[in-house]
């Protein structure tokens, strides 16, 4: 026997022993379940890649181009979705509709720190090409993975392979995000008091840390109705307190996705939006007029508070938006988002 086959049947056998232990281990602790293909014994090229999604996704008509634009990133690649709670379909579809650009797809589902920790399934993340951080409840994902093995290896992926996050998992990528413990707030809840019970889990640069995301913090279901309200006035206080907890010496940004929205940003910081509509946010260096605890949140700056790049999307990618400046924007408009007297004042110039 020559020695590259010795070599190959060594590694055939690694992998081998490799899934014994991982079946082994979860069926004796976190839930994994395999949808199609094996691991892979090839390299596979990858690039950074990050596609953010506002959930409500499942059916839409940008889900299929969007995906396979992340997918290119890592072509012949291990596709493996993170959840909490179980595991999922979204493996399954993947398998459904991109099995020939895709080496093997599987969930797995980690439901405590112990599990994060794990060796077996942190070596599992780390052999993945592709990570798709499902929909759910992100305060699970922080509980049971923020300061984990896990989270190193999610951070280590982010650096030079393509990641997803919907609705959750969109909410965690954001190097600042909102984790509510109980309750999820409305915007008026927010806006009337910045500092109301259930924003106190507003958190910053502790747990996923994607260079694109840097000063971004994320909403999702924007345009979801709760109580007749829709998101876009949660965005600006989610943002208002960003400000106010880090400080207005640098721009603070915030994204925005409608249920059905994607947006895609490559490994250069350009971003396009499939599916409904985006926005983009930024404060203009100046912090709120007044932000107390049980005071409506006051920011105006003569109607110019925050300025806001709206892209409707499509099913082809469309507009030019450059994350690594927050400028030079193309494809969309601009328009500007203020409050002075909480949410009874909040006003979008042109209209959300």
């Amino acid at each position: 026997m020559s020695n590259n086959k010795r070599y190959q049947k060594h590694i055939a056998s690694v992998f081998q022993l490799l899934a014994l232990m991982l079946s082994c281990s979860l069926a004796n602790a976190y839930e994994f379940r395999s949808a199609c293909g094996e691991i892979s014994t090839q390299p596979v090229t990858t690039s950074q890649a990050l596609l953010l999604i506002g959930g409500g996704e499942a059916g839409s008509r940008a889900e299929k181009p969007a995906t396979a634009w992340l997918l290119e990133h890592a072509r012949g690649g291990d596709y493996l979705v993170l959840r909490a709670g179980g595991t999922g379909k979204q493996a399954s579809w993947a398998c459904k509709h991109f099995g020939q650009q895709l080496n093997s797809a599987a969930e797995l589902s980690v439901d405590s720190r112990e599990d994060a920790n794990d060796p077996v399934l942190v070596n599992t993340v780390r052999h993945a090409e592709i990570i798709f951080i499902a929909g759910g409840d992100q305060n699970k994902y922080e509980d049971n993975w923020k300061g984990t093995d896990l989270a190193q290896a999610l951070n280590e992926h982010l650096q030079h392979k393509p990641i997803a996050g919907s609705s959750a998992g969109m909410a965690i990528l954001g190097q600042s995000y909102y984790s509510p413990a109980d309750q999820g707030m409305t915007g008026s809840e927010i806006l009337n008091d910045p500092y109301h019970r259930n924003s106190n889990d507003i958190n910053h640069g502790d747990f996923l840390l994607h260079p694109w995301m840097r000063n971004t913090i994320t909403d999702t279901h924007l345009n979801r109705r709760l109580s007749g309200e829709t998101r876009h006035a949660r965005l600006l206080g989610l943002l208002a307190r960003t400000v106010a907890d880090q400080g207005f010496e640098e721009d603070r940004y915030g994204i925005g996705l409608e249920e059905g929205t994607f947006l895609a940003v490559d490994k250069n910081g350009l971003a396009r939006v499939y599916g409904k509509r985006a926005y983009l946010i930024k404060s203009n260096g100046l912090a709120p007029e007044n932000i107390q605890p049980q005071q409506p949140l006051i920011w105006n700056r003569d109607g110019k508070a925050v300025s806001v790049y709206t892209v409707k999307g499509d099913k082809r990618g469309r507009g030019e938006l450059d994350l690594s400046r927050w400028q030079g924007f193309s494809g969309g408009q601009w328009q500007y988002w203020y409050t002075d007297n909480g949410y009874r004042a909040f006003a979008c110039k042109k209209g959300c």
